[in-house]
């Protein structure tokens, strides 16, 4: 494969490490928001506390695994009859249908249990995925729903960034790009009188800050696309990498390492950019097995689900920390009851919302597009 374009790959098949990748990342945020959550914060064993506090950069990875998996998948949707709606409906139903029920579920919750009734113009915001399109309500309603207002409009733009970015140069001058644009865009703001709040929510939560991550994805796409499958060294290269990627997080971790890129954010996109290299080429049995795929396919409800299951669970956090005198088991104790409820819960979540919507995308497609395409080919002969 190697030297071929990209463009000529048709994604057939499901890469394990892809799936690996998401459920760890979702489960790095689920253990970061059980411990944050919790107002004071829960005491953490010093032996993982750093490592704890940055599991916020699991949507680091999200997104690198997101841009590469559109890359990877586009071919699939060129093949029907009608390749820009069939990717869009397939994206919609994918997203739609569970975070719409988040949405149901939070506002209820909010008006009932907290008495906070969002305003109309916000549920539609929300509905509409446009929210991010808003200072101070890009963070969204639905708890850790920002990240969806941010991959929709990725989505909405991804067409146009696939007909333009087709191979690793001008996916490496993307990655620039974006750069670029995220900081004339600050040197902008820095001219302007904005309201309160508005820079800080812009600099958080904007969709500009993020679109280099997702390029970095785009370009892990085309570094994947020339892999040779038979290079004897691929192993050895794809550990390599691993370790390297571990070492710069630790690295960022613990402050060690310059600021080149402008913020540390984006050193995020480089540690997660060669842990996803090395796993490519070198998938470690611990960290990609049956478990973590498992973890990958539930990944999108166990995202979405998990703040208000965790919420609910502060008070047992509490006792359980009352009767131990260790941090360390009484924090695996409360990981462990957090998954033992989340795992089951968000497998209902793929299998019950999810799912019926992915399966509802393939059969509209065969339906509208698929099927009338034959049909013409068969009148063209």
């Amino acid at each position: 494969m190697k030297g071929v374009d990209p463009i000529d790959l048709k994604g057939k098949q499901r890469l394990a490490f892809l799936d690996s990748l998401r459920g760890l990342a979702a489960a790095y945020v689920v253990i970061y928001h059980m411990a944050l959550i919790p107002q004071p914060q829960l005491l953490l064993p010093r032996w993982i506390e750093t490592f704890t506090l940055m599991g916020g950069t699991g949507v680091t990875l999200f997104f690198i695994v997101s841009a590469f998996s559109l890359y990877y998948t586009m071919p699939l949707r060129q093949a029907g009859g009608a390749p820009l709606k069939a990717f869009y409906l397939h994206r919609f139903l994918r997203i739609a249908p569970l975070f719409y029920f988040m949405l149901v579920v939070t506002v209820l919750r909010d008006t009932w249990v907290f008495d906070n009734h969002h305003s109309l113009q916000g549920v539609m915001a929300s509905a509409l995925f446009v929210f991010n399109f808003f200072p101070l309500r890009q963070e969204g309603i639905v708890w850790a729903g920002w990240t969806i207002g941010v991959e929709m409009i990725f989505y909405a733009a991804f067409p146009l960034i696939y007909a333009r970015v087709r191979n690793l140069y001008s996916g490496v001058a993307m990655v620039l790009a974006m750069l670029l644009l995220w900081y004339l865009i600050l040197a902008v703001l820095d001219l302007m009188a904005l309201p309160a709040g508005w820079r800080e929510s812009i600099e958080q939560w904007s969709v500009f800050r993020h679109l280099p991550i997702f390029a970095a994805g785009g370009l892990l796409y085309f570094w994947y696309a020339r892999l040779d499958p038979a290079d004897p060294e691929r192993q050895s290269k794809g550990t390599m990498m691993l370790v390297a990627g571990v070492f710069t997080f630790l690295a960022l971790i613990r402050g060690w390492l310059p600021n080149l890129l402008g913020m540390p954010y984006y050193l995020q996109g480089v540690a997660y950019g060669l842990i996803f290299a090395g796993l490519a080429q070198a998938p470690w049995r611990l960290l990609v097995n049956r478990f973590t795929a498992f973890l990958g396919k539930i990944s999108y409800s166990l995202y979405l689900m998990h703040p208000p299951v965790v919420l609910l669970l502060v008070p047992v956090y509490r006792w359980i920390y009352a009767g131990q005198h260790s941090a360390t088991l009484s924090f695996l104790a409360c990981t462990a009851l957090t998954f033992s409820i989340m795992l089951p819960l968000a497998w209902l979540g793929y299998r019950f919302i999810e799912l019926p919507g992915i399966r509802l995308g393939r059969a509209l497609e065969e339906r509208w597009w698929k099927r009338p395409a034959a049909q013409a080919a068969v009148v063209r002969r």
